[in-house]
């Protein structure tokens, strides 16, 4: 394995030293083109305007004093092409390049504001620039960080879940659980253009982030200090995904791209029973109305599942990734219809072997210790729409769909023992859909010089449907022969899930302009958020199955599980559908809020202050264990203020301060009193309908330095009080071992941040960003807590990034992209420790990827991409208090993945 690693490392340093010798090579017979962008009219600098050699992919975005260089050019003569947000585009021809020269120019714009035969030319900002967005991000009100379409492509970043976790202070943790400096899922707020969408998971507060993929995405802004214009509850960060619409020229893009896991490729994968092999069904309604008498009638004659518990063996093969894009533009009247679509299907498959997990004593002792090979598929399909008309006054109305599907179809092979020593084997088959459908529709209009009137809204609906889990246990005696489990009535059954959601949300912000600088903004905000779960699981008594049947193959379950079997009466299969296994929520949240944003001093200092109201009321509609129905309700009034300031040290430099009140609610699952369990001897997860809102007070400094030319450094620390957080802890209840979620008493974080990115050379380009961090709960006296402070589950005390790119230009139309991202992670308590028992915690991470581009011409685009090329073994430890000793709970490892793939644009 070491030899494996020393060679992988040794390729990509091969790979870099000879990109580094034709950048160098290429230099040296190379000249420049620099200069400034100017207002015609005013002759000030004008900022982030675009620059590029026409035919060509070069090009530059001005600085702060209007400044721009090009580098790396073959001697000749070129047109330069200089285009600026409503200002007419100017094209100078005839620049001649010497080489190790410099051809300095300057150019002058004119406002668009000309009548050119009754049409008025108007620009727009591209968006998805990492420039253009470093500008914002100096610009802005309020501390944000950014990520464009344009440095998700050259870095290889295929979702905004894993561009996310390339910012400062920000995790991921298993299936989409998001932590902003040490805060979880429920301290953060995720948006698409400004929106709430629903998230299709019922464990999540937050939208799986991998829905999002990267060729539907314009640019992600990620806020982690508040401002009273969104909604109040986050105190961790306000993630926004910004999808992508037509700014520019007409383009049609095909792109394809093949590969897969190392230890995965071409091998043996298995997966459960589909139906006609086209996937997995929901429960039939005729089936869920049915009672347990009825179901017991209706099994006897009829199949009500379409399933065997077969297991089915097959050669992997590649992972594939299909994309295309288009973009059309039509003069229409007297302004502009731009029309964006995109599209893709791609395919992932992972295996696990060998994966481990222990559940131990408080002396130590293994309770129950089971090992498993796991095998993992999962399709992703998404669609993005965007139809936009733009006025000659720059108005805007636009309309957006996005759709997204995800399947993750799971099986697991396990094999271990419990805590009577009895040796016990699993065939769990696991089968998850998401979807997401998202309409939005959003205006921007100007009233006159003083007026402007945002306005958006938005109806989604999400759903998570997990239809038919499998799962069977066996029992290995001391000879060796294997035989159905029968000692628990839960340990062989099936298990029906459907979620749906659906989210209705608008918002209004009305802004009146005092002058150049200063202004004042408010309006009001509303968010309707309604679902419906249900669930039910089919049991299997094998009580009376003959001592004669032994298993020799657990994939072949229909040898045993069968027609005839069940004719005989040698099991039996019985319907429990009782009302607790379902629950009914909703949330209404009513909003109205007031910001202004004023310079007391001048240019140097900037204060946005604000104050927001919101009404909400949340309830859920849930059946004791018992059948009684029972609402749980929480009606709250909230005043949400928030002080923002920026003092500009210089034109480069500042200093920032952020004060606010935030509050965090419960999330539906949290407050319904619902058991979960996903696999038999696995962790069951039960609401508290008493949960009550925590509420976040949060300071925010931070040092910024930002230059023209694309360089930053910045520097800050926060800190957090937590009142009554909510915390996921574990209970005990008759010797019933679950988790469930209660208000701690009070909580702390506290950090610091640091990012910098620099570029070497023209070619040469580092960015680099960590987080400390330390967290403190401190428990409800009345719990079985081993400790009664710790740090927040979850929350890793430091966390990093890096990133080397190298971009030469090679001459003509051909360009080179080579990146290196690595990636650490500090531990974390993962499961927190009750009754002596110490907390879980997962332990540092490692993660090392590479993304390379080469671009032949206009028309033509490779790529290759490894990820996790360190392949480190994920292992988790927990403390035993008697010995004092940290022993290995769990292991698993996720494998490198290598993809190769082609894209061509007409």
């Amino acid at each position: 394995m070491r030899n494996k690693r020393e060679k992988r490392g040794l390729l990509m340093l091969v790979l870099l030293l000879f990109g580094s010798f034709l950048a160098l090579t290429a230099q040296a017979q190379t000249g420049v083109i620099c200069g400034t962008v100017t207002d015609a009219k005013f002759k000030e600098p004008l900022i982030g305007a675009t620059v590029s050699i026409e035919g060509t992919t070069m090009g530059a975005i001005t600085d702060m004093d209007g400044n721009f260089r090009l580098e790396n050019i073959q001697p000749g003569k070129y047109a330069l092409i200089a285009s600026y947000v409503s200002y007419q585009a100017k094209t100078i021809k005839d620049i001649s390049v010497v080489a190790r020269q410099e051809t300095v120019v300057r150019i002058e714009l004119s406002e668009a504001d000309l009548q050119l035969e009754g049409v008025t030319v108007v620009g727009r900002k591209n968006m998805e620039s990492e420039n253009v967005l470093l500008l914002e991000r100096k610009t802005a009100s309020v501390s944000v960080e950014n990520m464009g379409a344009k440095e998700m492509t050259i870095k290889g970043i295929s979702n905004v879940a894993d561009g996310v976790k390339k910012l400062t202070g920000i995790s991921m943790v298993g299936t989409g659980q998001l932590f902003v400096r040490g805060l979880g899922d429920r301290y953060s707020l995720t948006t698409m253009n400004g929106l709430v969408v629903a998230s299709p998971n019922p464990d999540n507060k937050l939208i799986p982030l991998d829905l999002f993929p990267a060729s539907a995405v314009k640019n992600i802004t990620v806020s982690k200090v508040y401002q009273a214009s969104a909604f109040g509850d986050y105190a961790g960060a306000h993630i926004d995904v910004g999808t992508k619409e037509n700014t520019g020229n007409d383009f049609f893009t095909v792109s394809f791209s093949a590969g897969g896991r190392t230890n995965a490729f071409l091998g043996d994968f298995y997966t459960s029973d589909k139906n006609r092999g086209i996937g997995v069904k929901n429960l039939s309604s005729s089936i869920k109305d049915m009672t347990g008498k009825e179901f017991g009638s209706f099994v006897k004659k009829n199949d009500p599942f379409g399933t065997s518990f077969n297991i089915r063996n097959k050669t992997t093969l590649p992972d594939m990734n299909v994309g295309l894009g288009f973009g059309k533009s039509w003069e229409w009247g007297s302004g502009k219809l731009s029309l964006l679509g995109s599209g893709g299907f791609k395919t992932d498959s992972e295996i696990q072997k060998d994966s481990y997990e222990a559940v131990l004593t408080a002396q130590g002792e293994k309770k129950s210790a089971f090992h498993s090979d796991d095998y993992n598929f999962q399709t992703q399909a998404n669609g993005l729409l965007s139809l936009g008309y733009q006025f000659e006054n720059a108005d805007m109305i636009n309309y957006s769909l996005l759709y997204s599907r995800m399947t993750e179809d799971i099986y697991k092979h396990r094999w271990g023992d419990t805590y009577d020593f009895t040796n016990l084997e699993g065939s769990n088959s696991i089968y998850h859909v998401y979807t997401l459908m998202n309409h939005q529709l959003a205006g921007t209009h100007s009233l006159g010089k003083k007026w402007k009137l945002n306005w958006k809204g938005a109806y989604g609906i999400t759903s998570s449907d997990e239809p038919d889990r499998r799962q069977l246990m066996f029992r290995r005696s001391d000879n060796g022969e294997l035989r159905l489990f029968t000692n628990d009535k839960n340990a062989s059954s099936r298990f029906f899930g459907e979620l749906d959601e659906k989210v209705g949300t608008g918002d209004l912000h009305l802004t009146y302009n005092l002058d150049d600088k200063n202004l004042i903004r408010f309006g009001g905000a509303y968010l309707n958020k309604k679902r419906d779960y249900y669930s039910t699981f089919f049991f299997y008594d094998f009580s009376r199955m003959p001592s004669s049947v032994v298993i020799d193959n657990v994939y072949e379950a229909d040898k045993y599980v069968n027609a005839d079997n069940f004719a005989n009466g040698y099991y039996a299969i019985s319907k429990s559908s009782e009302p607790k296994y379902s629950y009914n929520a909703k949330s209404e949240i009513t909003a109205v809020f007031a910001e202004s944003d004023f310079y007391p001093l001048g240019d140097r200092l900037l204060v946005n202050a604000g104050l927001r109201f919101e009404h909400a009321r949340q309830t859920v509609d849930y059946w004791t264990d018992g059948g009684a129905g029972k609402v749980s309700e929480l009606e709250t009034n909230d005043f949400l203020p928030a002080l923002n300031l920026k003092y500009n040290l210089t034109d480069e430099q500042a200093v920032r301060a952020s004060f606010s009140r935030t509050v965090t609610r419960p999330q539906f699952i949290e407050m319904a009193p619902f058991d979960y369990q996903e696999s038999f001897g696995g962790a069951s997860v039960r609401g508290n309908e008493e949960l009550k809102n925590g509420y976040d007070f949060n300071v925010d400094l931070r040092y910024e330095y930002i230059t023209g030319s694309g360089d930053m450094f910045s520097v800050g620390g926060y800190y957090k009080y937590l009142d009554s957080p909510i915390e996921r802890v574990q209970k005990i209840s008759g010797g019933y071992i679950f988790h469930t979620f209660m208000n701690a008493t009070k909580g702390h974080a506290a950090g610091l941040e640091a990012e910098i990115r620099k570029a070497l050379t023209p070619a040469w380009r580092f960015g680099v960003n960590a987080a400390y961090m330390f967290t403190r709960v401190k428990l409800p006296e009345d719990g079985v807590y081993t400790d009664k402070e710790r740090a927040l589950q979850g929350a890793s005390p430091f966390l990093g990034n890096a990133d080397v790119t190298f971009t030469p230009q090679l001459g003509g139309k051909r360009n080179l992209s080579l990146v290196l991202l690595y990636n650490l992670q500090g531990p974390r308590i993962y499961t927190v420790g009750i009754n002596k028992l110490g907390n879980v915690k997962e332990q540092t991470r490692h993660t090392l990827d590479f993304n390379a581009r080469y671009a032949l011409n206009d028309h033509w685009e490779l790529k290759l991409q490894a990820k996790n090329l360190l392949n480190s073994t994920i292992r988790f430890k927990q403390e035993v208090t008697d010995t004092g000793k940290e022993e290995e709970v769990e292991r698993y490892k996720t494998n490198t993945k290598v993809e190769v793939g082609v894209t061509y644009k007409f």
